[in-house]
């Protein structure tokens, strides 16, 4: 008799790529948030950045891989938003964590600066958005660390949907060679 092996579902595969991916992001987090410290870091979250289409591709190439190159480009673009759904919901932990309790002024001072940036640049003074930033400045409302994680999943899904688009009709050209 022959031994029918159980492949795991499409929810499942996403699940465990989006725990990889959710260590990825994390480490860019860490390396984005430490590049206020040392360039080095921001040289770092950057080449992170950059690399994440590739960390994508991998994680991709390894579903169709062990489905026989069954799955087409609608399956591995939906897989691409469920990992970075699962992701970024990782990724959220430690993001709260050092907004609430490491340094709850990192939101506040990232205005800041970023205002007196465009001040310094005399750039963008007419916009809207440095003035609607301005005014939360001078009122003390910055984001609350909650706000600021649920804005950060939902680009993060919008933009890994988007990277997928691109990713899986890369992934799904990939013929097996044996």
């Amino acid at each position: 008799m022959s031994e029918i092996t159980e492949r795991k579902s499409l929810l499942i595969y996403s699940m465990e790529g989006g725990a990889w991916l959710g260590g990825y992001l994390v480490l860019r987090f860490i390396c984005s948030v430490a590049g206020t410290l040392s360039p080095l870091f921001d040289a770092l979250a950057l080449l992170m950045f950059a690399f994440t289409p590739f960390v994508l591709y991998y994680i991709m190439l390894r579903y169709h891989r062990e489905n026989g190159y069954l799955s087409g480009f609608s399956l591995l673009w939906m897989m691409g938003i469920m990992l970075f759904f699962f992701a970024s919901l990782i990724c959220a932990i430690p993001e709260y964590v050092f907004y609430q309790y490491i340094n709850p002024d990192y939101i506040a001072n990232a205005m800041t600066q970023s205002v007196k940036l465009i001040e310094d640049m005399g750039l963008m003074q007419n916009d809207e958005t440095y003035n609607q930033m301005r005014q939360l400045i001078e009122e003390g409302t910055t984001p609350t660390a909650l706000q600021m994680i649920m804005s950060s999943m939902w680009s993060n899904v919008f933009f890994g949907s988007l990277l997928s688009i691109v990713v899986a009709p890369i992934v799904t050209r990939k013929k097996n060679k044996a």
